[in-house]
């Protein structure tokens, strides 16, 4: 049966079998506001393909990784789409960084009928499902990161939140997240604030979270306003908790902050903190591994999202080892191949119903200390 079945591809001539090569795509933020996001995803990919060809590549063939710069816009995220999808003719693509960038591309991909794996937290990237077929998001969704807000608040005692957001597709996103989850969490929400991506002051703002007496702020944002919240914070001499989203887990932010966020709690991946972790944790050996492989290559720790591209990369190099090698193939192994599947982010099962994949235990709490973060008590 397996020699008819060779004979059959042999004759039929595949499209990715006959270029002695598989292609895959990424189009990553590697320049732009959001470059401190797509660098790291760049080189997880970049480590997994080079993985993959040191193992002696998939059946003989050599993986290509064709990448094209979304530049942390829209508008750049489509032509790079067009490009990979019309002239490079990639299997699939691994990106974009922004919940925005992926937002655009979802026309392109699923006219082309091309795998999507995002890198995001947006939810709006994966529903409704019916329309986003071509479309994966292996990433932390904005619906776990805020339940894991809640779960602190609760033990925290804190009954009422203020929002503090940016006016982009990721802060409305934890915006809406929180509004859906929060009344249910016996959470109610007393102001809210949003602030827009070029923001250089955010007293304001936090001046009139101050004054609606909330027991901490939910602060849900990327890039340097988030580190300017924190900055504006002590300005003000603000005692409200600030608790974040998992925007702000990566050593971007963490360095630009400095010690105003020290003690503060925020949402991230197990593998910012693996090795803390207790040992029956399924991430903590394969983040281990994911770690030590990224430090040894690139010289530096990967931040959480880094891990989101190392597992979506290894993902479409798996749906390739089992199929044919097809684009609709491989969309169709992700959907239908994808059960507890241990990644760096978390346990994967995707479904028809589901593109995205993971539960709350994808996040861990963390409070931000001198050189990092440490695991919060409770998850220990």
């Amino acid at each position: 049966m397996l020699a008819v079945a060779a004979a059959v591809i042999a004759v039929v001539a595949q499209p990715a079998a006959a270029q002695q090569t598989y292609k895959i795509g990424a189009m990553l933020d590697v320049t732009g506001g959001a470059s401190f996001l797509g660098k790291p995803e760049h080189n997880a990919v970049m480590l997994a393909v080079e993985e993959a060809n040191q193992a002696g590549g998939i059946r003989g063939n050599k993986v290509e990784l064709v990448f094209e710069d979304s530049k942390s816009t829209e508008t750049d995220t489509v032509l790079a789409a067009r490009k990979l999808i019309n002239q490079a003719k990639v299997l699939a693509i691994v990106g974009p960084s922004r919940t925005g960038g992926a937002m655009a591309a979802i026309p392109i991909v699923t006219e082309a009928e091309v795998a999507l794996l995002c890198p995001v937290s947006g939810v709006g990237v994966i529903e409704p499902v019916a329309e986003r077929k071509w479309v994966f998001r292996p990433g932390q969704g904005g619906d776990l990161s805020v339940a894991k807000v809640l779960d602190y608040a609760r033990r925290a005692g804190w009954k009422k939140l203020g929002i503090l957001y940016s006016a982009d597709a990721y802060g409305e996103d934890g915006r809406d997240n929180m509004r859906k989850l929060a009344k249910s969490a016996g959470v109610s929400l007393d102001r809210e604030e949003s602030f827009p991506a070029n923001s250089t002051d955010l007293k304001p703002q936090l001046a009139k979270l101050k004054s609606a007496g909330v027991d901490a702020i939910f602060m849900h944002g990327l890039g340097a306003p988030s580190a300017i919240v924190y900055k504006n914070a002590r300005e003000l001499e603000l005692a409200t908790p600030i608790i974040s989203g998992h925007g702000q887990a990566n050593s971007a932010f963490r360095n630009a902050v400095g010690d105003a966020v020290i003690g503060q709690p925020i949402v991230g991946a197990p593998v910012l903190v693996w090795s803390e972790l207790p040992g029956s944790h399924p991430q903590k050996k394969v983040s281990e591994s994911f770690v030590t492989k990224y430090k040894a290559k690139f010289g530096i720790a990967p931040d959480m999202f880094a891990g989101v591209a190392y597992d979506s990369a290894n993902m479409v190099l798996q749906a390739i080892r089992e199929t044919g090698g097809e684009r609709a193939q491989i969309r169709d192994w992700l959907e239908n191949k994808v059960k507890n599947y241990v990644g760096v982010t978390g346990v994967f099962n995707f479904t028809a119903q589901d593109h995205g994949g993971l539960k709350s235990d994808a996040l861990v709490m963390m409070i931000a200390e001198q050189d990092g973060w440490r695991l919060a008590d409770y998850e220990k």
